[in-house]
């Protein structure tokens, strides 16, 4: 019997061991993971909104390919305006207002809603209709007021082009037919979706101009 008092207080030992190592290691794994997660946030949102930035739009986009998406450009009208006359911390409150309003409206949805720059947001809407998106994106341009303001309330309002992407459509396409269709919305006052046929304005300086006809 002597090799069973011997092999029990070795196996006990290896045990405890092993619990007490894996109790130890546990917080460092979190910690790891928590500065993962940080990581992979930073890397993939925009920080004023807290939206999607480029990238994270990006790879929602493409982990829906299996699907047909439509991808909606929204951008403010006369926001530069509003930013010259009241400052950028004003811009920056215009900004995360229309972040929370594009963030519900994705969530409601089931889809995902990022910041591509400046004023400029997207909204990804995977197996929706066109009556859908375009509700969707008239909401997302409605008028959006900033009350609480020395000078008083402030409101803006927005553009928005829509595209419809088939399966295995790429991003930088969806992209451009949505961002042409924003050009034509400008002129005609509500959201369109791109058909076939349409570009943008022939010239850079023609674009800027079409996209200062609502810097007013």
């Amino acid at each position: 019997m002597h090799w069973f008092s011997v092999a029990v207080p070795l196996f006990a030992a290896l045990v405890i061991g092993a619990v007490v190592g894996r109790l130890t290691a546990t917080p460092v794994i979190r910690r790891q993971q928590a500065e993962v997660d940080r990581l992979t946030r930073l890397v993939l949102h925009d920080p004023l909104s807290g939206l999607l930035n480029r990238s994270g739009l990006e790879d929602a986009f493409v982990r829906a390919a299996s699907l047909r998406r439509y991808v909606i450009v929204i951008d403010l009208d006369a926001f530069k305006l509003a930013n010259d006359r009241h400052g950028h911390p004003v811009g920056d409150q215009i900004l995360s207002a229309l972040g929370h309003r594009l963030a519900d409206l994705a969530s409601q949805h089931g889809g995902w809603a990022g910041r591509l720059g400046g004023d400029e947001f997207a909204v990804i809407l995977p197996t929706t209709t066109r009556a859908t998106a375009l509700a969707v994106a008239t909401a997302a341009t409605g008028a959006l007021t900033i009350a609480d303001l020395p000078t008083g309330p402030l409101t803006v309002s927005g553009s928005a082009g829509l595209a419809s992407v088939p399966e295995g459509y790429p991003w930088n396409g969806a992209l451009t037919n949505a961002d042409i269709a924003l050009y034509q919305s400008k002129h005609v006052g509500r959201p369109i979706v791109f058909e076939a046929g349409m570009g943008y304005p022939r010239t850079p300086a023609d674009r800027r101009r079409a996209r200062d006809n609502t810097e007013r």
